[in-house]
Order: structure tokens, then C-alpha cells, then sequence
């Protein structure tokens, strides 16, 4: 599925790492020290990984969607929220170790807040909702796995 905002992607995912980028991809910009894999998460302004929690290969939903205030999914064990910068916004993609998809959701602003939510209902799924913002928020767990 996939309008101006929202689009759901069938995501084959490995190397635990899933991630969301608005430039090309880049080997130094995906390499994870020991403060990345505590926080579980690599951080750059335009090109973030987030760990997705199984260790598996495995292929889940992943909800990539625009809106103008963020609402925590019920089914919500994991949510972070990081600033994220459009870039370049004919490169923004979602994508693993393995695979990507080009997003094409009518991004109209520069800075977002970017909420990373791992959902488990049925099946595991996963959340990016991008929030436009005027200030630069601040990198934090909202709900951390039990």
C-alpha cells in the first residue's frame, strides 16, 4: 500500500538493522561501535539504523508515514524518537542488509522528528513516522522492550 502518506513495505530483514536514509548508501555510516549497540541505534542526520530487535532473518511490515503529531502504537515494545533530515528526498529509502525500497512520500519540510516504533501483534511490524518539525529534537527511548 502506499499514497502521499504512508507507505507499507515487505521488508526482508538481516544483519539485525533496519534503516531509513535520504542519501546514498555509505559502509562508514553504517558501522556500529559499542555505544551504538547499547542504544541500539546508529545515528547520522539524514541516514539512521535501528536495530529490530530479532536476531533472525526474517521478512516484517515496515509502515513508513508522514503526520503531524505522533500517536504511540498499541502494540508498541520498542519506540525511539531521533531527528532526521531530508537531505536529499529523491534518496529517501528504507532498507536492511539485504534489499531497499525508494519511499516517495511528498516530503514537503527539511526536519522531522523521526519516531522508530518495533511492534509485535500477529507478527513483528515496524513504525517510522516522520513528524515535521521546527526545532531539532532530542535522541530518546519513548518505551524501551521489557
Amino acid at each position: 500500500m502506499n499514497n502521499k502518506n504512508i507507505q507499507i513495505v515487505n521488508l526482508l530483514i538481516s544483519h539485525s538493522q533496519i534503516l531509513l536514509r535520504s542519501r546514498d548508501y555509505d559502509e562508514k555510516l553504517s558501522q556500529w561501535g559499542k555505544g551504538n549497540i547499547s542504544q541500539g541505534a546508529v545515528l547520522h542526520k539524514d541516514y539512521v539504523i535501528f536495530d529490530p530487535l530479532p536476531d533472525d532473518a526474517f521478512v516484517a511490515n515496515v509502515n513508513i508515514k508522514v503526520e503531524q503529531s505522533f500517536n504511540l502504537d498499541e502494540n508498541s515494545q520498542r519506540c525511539i524518537v531521533v531527528p532526521f533530515f531530508v537531505t536529499e528526498q529523491h534518496k529517501l529509502q528504507v532498507a536492511s542488509a539485504t534489499e531497499k525500497f525508494d519511499l516517495s512520500l511528498g516530503l514537503n519540510d527539511k526536519t522531522y522528528s523521526l519516531f522508530y516504533e518495533v511492534c509485535e501483534g500477529d507478527e513483528i511490524y515496524y513504525n517510522f513516522t516522520l513528524v515535521p518539525t521546527k526545532e531539532t529534537v532530542s535522541a530518546k527511548f519513548l518505551l524501551d522492550d521489557p
